[in-house]
């Protein structure tokens, strides 16, 4: 992924080049969504985990952490948005940006919500997930009174520089990821079947 996306790596068409990447601001090709849950009319709260991604707060947490009471003042969060939280971590240095891949929920008003209107979404996910986008956020970013909180002003948030490839190579470049996915999640379903069938062999070998 990262030879990928520093361009290392790279797509062809049908034996052809692709053109040249562009390179946009984030603002350029999203729009940050600020719409609040005014009337306490959603309850479903999400958390964005460096490791897990977009989860259900209730799941990750086994309990509510939110005031079920009163999240008038959390964001509204639909099913493909992107969402920064801006907690650092060892597994997310600069903060983590994750898709929601659930459905409708609401969000801390601490985190950062932003939609893409063009360019493929899995291509972004992906992107996210490297390391590539951190440079900027070091550079615009504010540490203040807490350490453990990355402080980024929405107007610099929005300026971050975020490669374009043509639609055409994003999608080949998303498509190709995906497949990879698709293999390691299928060989940790083999994994866990061997492990089980190996303590059931451990279970009738020593009883």
């Amino acid at each position: 992924m990262q030879k990928i996306f520093s361009q290392e790596i790279r797509f062809k068409d049908n034996g052809k080049e692709f053109p040249k990447w562009e390179k946009k601001k984030l603002g350029g090709i999203a729009e940050k969504i600020n719409n609040k849950n005014t009337v306490n009319q959603i309850n479903f709260v999400l958390t964005n985990s460096a490791i897990d991604g977009i989860v259900s707060q209730r799941d990750y947490f086994e309990k509510d952490i939110a005031n079920q009471n009163n999240l008038i003042g959390y964001y509204i969060v639909e099913k493909d948005d992107f969402v920064y939280n801006p907690r650092i971590s060892n597994a997310a240095p600069v903060g983590p940006i994750k898709r929601n891949k659930l459905q409708l929920g609401i969000v801390s008003p601490l985190y950062t919500i932003f939609r893409f209107n063009e360019g493929n979404l899995d291509f972004y996910e992906y992107y996210f997930e490297t390391t590539n986008w951190h440079d900027y956020m070091n550079s615009v970013a504010n540490f203040g009174a807490r350490f453990d909180r990355m402080n980024i002003t929405n107007s610099d948030f929005l300026k971050m520089p975020i490669i374009y490839p043509c639609l055409e190579e994003q999608t080949k470049i998303a498509n190709y990821l995906s497949a990879i996915d698709k293999k390691i999640n299928q060989c940790q379903q083999q994994i866990e079947q061997t492990t089980q069938w190996k303590k059931g062999l451990l279970q009738k070998m020593f009883v």
